[in-house]
């Protein structure tokens, strides 16, 4: 915000909180609203006096078409005024709803967290219990013949477990 637009004695931080914002925003409302009530009140006086201005030689529609030249700048003006409103209570929900996200941020990670260690624990019982099964599919020894170690890379997975019976 530039210098020229600050006024000294604004101090907008305490709009934070989110009770001091309701209010803020409720009064900001009401001025719109009568802002738009006022604009409608001088679209008024506005459309009675131009439409009634009649000039030698027009038509029947030739002053209204006149008139409204002037009265779409105020049509514009309330219907502004009656956005700003809405816009008004659009932000006062938003920062309630930050807030609350924000709230809940701590209990969604500790929940997602919570989540991820119990699937890591799956995880290697899993990767535990692939082992002990890779251990148990490899062929033993014969009776009489000596442990050869193998050449071929130990099971990192059931897939490759598949691959070794193939003999690929």
């Amino acid at each position: 915000m530039t210098e020229i637009n600050r006024r000294p004695d604004a101090d907008y931080s305490r709009l934070l909180d989110l009770s001091v914002l309701t209010t803020w925003t409720m009064d900001r409302q009401r001025v719109h609203h009568q802002d738009a009530a006022a604009y409608e009140e001088i679209l008024a006086l506005f459309q009675s006096a131009l439409r009634s201005e009649v000039v030698d030689g027009d038509g029947r529609l030739s002053a209204p078409m006149r008139a409204r030249k002037v009265e779409k700048h105020l049509r514009a003006a309330v219907k502004a005024a009656r956005k700003q409103e809405v816009v008004m209570e659009r932000f006062r929900l938003a920062v309630a709803a930050h807030q609350a996200h924000v709230k809940a941020l701590p209990a969604q990670r500790e929940a997602k967290q919570t989540r991820k260690a119990g699937r890591r624990a799956v995880a290697a019982h899993t990767a535990k219990s692939l082992h002990k099964s890779a251990a148990a599919f490899a062929p033993a020894p014969a009776e009489g013949t000596p442990a050869v170690p193998s050449t071929a890379p130990a099971a990192r997975g059931i897939n490759d477990l598949f691959n070794q019976r193939r003999g690929a």
